[in-house]
């Protein structure tokens, strides 16, 4: 497997893809493959449409962001382009599921056209083997837990894992966008079937750790990520309580004291968004009415990175492609403690070359948390 990627920051469209593509080793109608991100300064639909014909031999998906990461750091208002390519060790497939706030069921058959089309049978109790997808969902729909169910509802295999991230769009809040070849959408979702014969891991980094501080959501809307019930209190008032801190506390708590749901040793975490006058509290992520959830706090962040990339090369000794999917909010944090670039010098140390963006949500498997970094590694 071969991973260049390339970037640009250009202002205008057609500069930035020429840019893009006069970097690359090779003719850009010899790749398999290409993912790219890209703020949302840039017309994503020109965009799309422009890297879809300058890579016409290729599966090309893309996504918009909240700043860009290379092993030259963590960046904004940017474009980043992965350019794969493996010598018929690898093959690629992707399919645009457009509507997924709605009625993404009625695709089902595409998707599981597009995963039989390089010998992925979905209905296969085994197909994890040697086979993986790359989501690239639209991230202001609070959509991905119904997406997620609806693709696993496909899959006789639940070992089969997705690794993604949801599109961000630079903070604004506003529309985000997904591609497939050229096809745009700010309802959907990108699924990039993966079949290999490389070694490959998927690994969920957390930084955060239990602390024994649980609480019970008592009143909760979950398709709009609101809580307005802890233990029936006061969602504001209970979380101050727990934590033990006064309201002038509270913006730097919501970043460091996310909630955690815990899965055997596994902790998937729920970031918060804000409270409102009222005390109540929104979510990035949907939570479910009287679920357990325990309230977070941070751990060593550079230990944790370290140990993240040692743990992925006693597994993948020769990583050869590495994407990252990682939460904005973790960008933030990383920003806020001027950790940025300590974080991005323990990667490029273990790491030849990557890339990911900063996401506003992140899917490992079935579940789809905050403030995590997923990382998808293919050796050589």
């Amino acid at each position: 497997m071969t991973q260049e990627v390339v970037q640009t920051k250009k202002a205008d469209v057609e500069q930035a893809v020429n840019e893009l593509c006069s970097m690359l080793k090779r003719s850009s109608s010899s790749y398999d493959a290409v993912v790219f991100f890209a703020s949302s300064d840039y017309d994503f639909s020109k965009l799309s449409q422009l890297l879809y014909e300058k890579f016409p031999n290729s599966q090309v998906i893309g996504s918009t962001s909240s700043g860009e990461i290379t092993s030259q750091g963590f960046t904004s208002h940017s474009i980043v382009l992965n350019a794969l390519s493996d010598s018929g060790s690898t093959s690629f497939k992707g399919v645009l599921i457009d509507d997924i706030d709605e009625f993404p069921a009625i695709q089902s058959k595409d998707i599981e056209n597009a995963a039989s089309s390089i010998g992925i049978s979905l209905s296969s109790p085994n197909c994890s083997k040697n086979a993986f997808a790359i989501t690239l969902i639209c991230g202001l729909l609070s959509a991905e837990e119904g997406f997620l169910s609806l693709f696993y509802s496909l899959t006789k295999d639940k070992n089969f894992l997705i690794a993604g991230g949801s599109a961000g769009d630079d903070l604004k809040f506003q529309t985000t966008y997904v591609s497939y070849n050229g096809q745009v959408s700010s309802k959907g979702a990108v699924l990039l079937f993966v079949r290999t014969m490389r070694a490959f891991k998927i690994v969920k980094e957390n930084i955060f750790q239990k602390t024994g501080k649980t609480i019970m959501l008592t009143s909760v809307n979950p398709e709009k990520h609101l809580i307005t019930g802890i233990d029936k209190q006061n969602p504001k008032r209970r979380y101050m309580d727990v934590l033990g801190i006064s309201e002038h506390q509270l913006s730097d708590a919501i970043l460091d004291h996310p909630m955690g749901r815990v899965f055997g040793n596994e902790v998937f975490i729920a970031s918060l968004i804000n409270f409102d006058n009222s005390g109540n509290l929104t979510m990035y992520a949907r939570v479910l009415q009287d679920s357990i959830q325990e309230i977070l706090e941070p751990m060593d962040t550079l230990a944790i990175t370290e140990q993240t990339c040692k743990g992925i090369l006693q597994e993948i000794p020769h990583p050869s492609c590495v994407i990252l999917f990682n939460c904005i909010l973790r960008t933030v944090g990383f920003q806020k403690k001027h950790q940025q670039e300590s974080v991005n010098s323990i990667w490029k140390k273990y790491f030849p070359t990557y890339s990911g963006f900063s996401t506003y949500g992140e899917q490992f498997g079935h579940i789809n948390s905050n403030q995590t970094l997923v990382a998808l590694v293919m050796g050589d």
